[in-house]
């Protein structure tokens, strides 16, 4: 019984907390179909700033010291 038990509050915190999940996964899919088009838009008519865009995130050596 005790078991039974921690399986339906379990299965109640999943239902409450879906919707909270769902917006995330649909905020963050919209955000990255936003920022793709900008991208683009900047790698063709910037062209420099892009490389120094992708230089900095690309680039591991400024993330980790020289040992």
């Amino acid at each position: 019984m005790k078991d039974l038990s921690k399986i339906v509050v379990f299965a109640v915190l999943v239902l409450a907390l879906a919707p909270f999940g769902g917006f995330w996964i649909v905020a963050l899919i919209g955000a990255g179909l936003l920022v793709l088009p900008v991208g683009a838009v900047i790698a063709k008519f910037f062209p420099k700033t892009w490389h120094r865009i992708e230089e900095g995130i690309f680039d591991k050596t400024h993330a980790m010291p020289a040992p």
